[in-house]
């Protein structure tokens, strides 16, 4: 279960503890085979709680997450340093204005060191907002296996996927 942080946000213990220098935790996640996720979410965000709470609680996506990605949180309207991926260092808030984060939570998923100078560029997809369960682990499952190079369209590889994507999901539940 996440843990309620004094800035408002909920925290899971298995995040990774960055320096927000993310060019070294791109380098750290791909040298572990992972992908680099980076999180925005802000206080009272109906929507990061539901993340939060209802679905990375969920069994199957807590395990895929945690096995397949390195996640970096960050606070839309958070003060702490980030260094973008060419060098630029702002406070998360105003990094977030940078990359033009508009929803909370939104996420951005990097599979390689493309030489993108931020991670909006370095991003192979965006999560903006809250999906269902089975369709947040349909997004992982797309990016972590680079599906979404061969069906560049998400919603074409989930409506291809649906029914199994929902029984991993359901079998993790019952099991």
């Amino acid at each position: 279960e996440p843990t309620l942080g004094d800035d408002g946000i909920y925290h899971y213990d298995w995040y990774h503890q960055s320096f927000l220098e993310l060019e070294d935790d791109l380098e750290e996640a791909l040298s572990a085979g992972k992908v680099l996720m980076v999180k925005f979410d802000q206080k009272g965000c109906i929507y990061c709680e539901k993340v939060a709470l209802k679905i990375l609680s969920e069994p199957a996506i807590n395990r895929y997450v945690k096995e397949h990605f390195l996640v970096v949180q960050m606070d839309i309207f958070g003060s702490r340093d980030a260094i973008d991926l060419d060098g630029k260092e702002l406070p998360e808030n105003q990094m977030a204005a940078r990359w033009g984060v508009v929803f909370t939570p939104s996420i951005y998923f990097i599979t390689e060191n493309n030489g993108a100078k931020t991670i909006p560029d370095a991003a192979a997809a965006v999560m903006p907002g809250a999906f269902m369960k089975t369709t947040f682990f349909g997004m992982l499952q797309w990016i972590k296996t680079g599906a979404y190079k061969n069906e560049p369209r998400f919603q074409k590889y989930y409506n291809d996927h649906f029914e199994r994507l929902r029984n991993e999901v359901k079998a993790a539940r019952s099991g």
